[in-house]
């Protein structure tokens, strides 16, 4: 058996993929166009942007000190948003962290610009187990006093056994439903 495709690594990528495409049909019809840029057997770039109630300061405090409040439950490893921390600096963790002992890294961050851009290394989810790079971008763009257009941005790419274009829609689906939750939480806050 190959060592990625273990029952558990298996059970949680089908986990992935069938939360992105549950929520594809909502996120359909409130974007204007497909996240997916382009998607390829090597690899898929993503992009979308929403607009959001509020200042760079606070879209810049969920993304950071916030995150454990609205980072939705099932897209983590072990059942909790509480254990998602980010550290906003260069070398920062992306991480979620179990009082048991077990920890992961989703992401790690490699450029800081605060209230204005927080850029993001790695793999995320079952993406971390096919050996991937990536890069995302979560960009605040501030159009006036208390509105933001925030862009997201995220290139994946590299050897994998598996054609990594079927990963795009339900990775931007998951990145779509994450981002309208911290949307949510900046919003109502």
């Amino acid at each position: 058996m190959n060592p990625r495709n273990t029952p558990k690594t298996l059970a949680v990528a089908g986990v992935f993929i069938a939360a992105a495409l549950s929520v594809q049909t909502v996120f359909a019809a409130e974007t204007t166009s497909s996240p997916v840029v382009d998607a390829a057997s090597n690899g898929f770039s993503l992009q979308f942007e929403q607009n959001i109630s509020a200042t760079p300061e606070q879209v810049y405090q969920a993304l950071t000190q916030d995150i454990g409040q609205w980072w939705l439950a099932a897209h983590t490893w072990y059942g909790s948003s509480a254990q998602m921390t980010l550290a906003a600096k260069a070398g920062g963790c992306f991480c979620e962290i179990a009082p048991d002992g077990r920890e992961t890294e989703h992401l790690r961050v490699v450029k800081v610009e605060p209230n204005q851009l927080i850029r993001l290394s790695g793999g995320l989810g079952p993406l971390q187990g096919e050996g991937l790079s990536g890069v995302m971008d979560w960009q605040i763009l501030s159009t006036t006093e208390q509105q933001v257009t925030f862009r997201v941005s995220y290139r994946v790419g590299g050897y994998s056994p598996n054609d990594l274009s079927a990963w795009a829609a339900p990775v931007a689906n998951v990145l779509q439903q994450q981002m309208r939750a911290m949307q949510t939480f900046v919003e109502a806050n």
